[in-house]
């Protein structure tokens, strides 16, 4: 009977930390099932000022979530370079912020009310399952109890959409028919790159 390793991983990026499960599926210890995911957010309100008197605040709304399943494969029987793809979901496929002020605002002489500058929400969406490939090196279960490594990959998240919505001044312009036009300058930024350190436990 064919014993299959196991290991945990912790993974530490620009996507976030996460923790990852990989098993041996191969008696050649070349295929690997690896499961997790990982998080990241910032949500925190920043003040941006346009004036010596006046400022908006933008609050962000950007979370990176991500529930991961794929597999690992090792071309080499020897080392430790391996290739890795897979699906992923994201349960928060979008980045936003919405723009308020609750002060009156002097735009080079013009003066704003917070009621006549109202509320700006824009966010950018992807679909929330996503694809992903990418290259490491370190072992899937290290040979000793504890192991290191890198892996550089993408995700590929599909053509954004852009939601927007406003009211106040805003209301008065033609705005809103610029959106097909922002969408199809971001219709490219399909990808989104993934640069994680890894330290790998051998499980029993």
């Amino acid at each position: 009977m064919i014993t299959r390793q196991h290991a945990v991983r912790l993974h530490i990026g620009t996507t976030g930390p996460g923790l990852f499960y990989n098993r041996q599926l191969s008696s050649a210890k070349r295929l690997w099932l690896r499961v997790g995911g990982q998080y990241i957010a910032y949500r925190q309100p920043i003040r941006v000022n346009v004036s010596s008197e006046s400022y908006i605040t933008v609050d962000p709304d950007f979370m990176i979530g991500l529930a991961q399943a794929g597999l690992m494969w090792q071309p080499f029987r020897r080392g430790s370079f391996y290739l890795a793809g897979g699906l992923g979901y994201t349960w928060h496929p979008h980045l936003g912020a919405v723009v308020t002020t609750d002060k009156k605002l002097n735009l080079g002489g013009l003066e704003l009310l917070p009621e006549d500058v109202g509320t700006v929400s824009l966010a950018v969406r992807w679909r929330p399952v996503v694809g992903y490939f990418g290259f490491g090196f370190g072992r899937p279960v290290p040979r000793r109890r504890w192991g290191v490594g890198v892996e550089l990959g993408a995700f590929y998240l599909g053509r954004p959409r852009v939601d927007l919505a406003y009211e106040g001044f805003l209301e008065t312009t033609n705005l809103s028919e610029q959106v097909p036009v922002v969408e199809r300058n971001l219709s490219n930024y399909r990808y989104l790159p993934s640069l994680n350190f890894t330290l790998t436990y051998r499980l029993p």
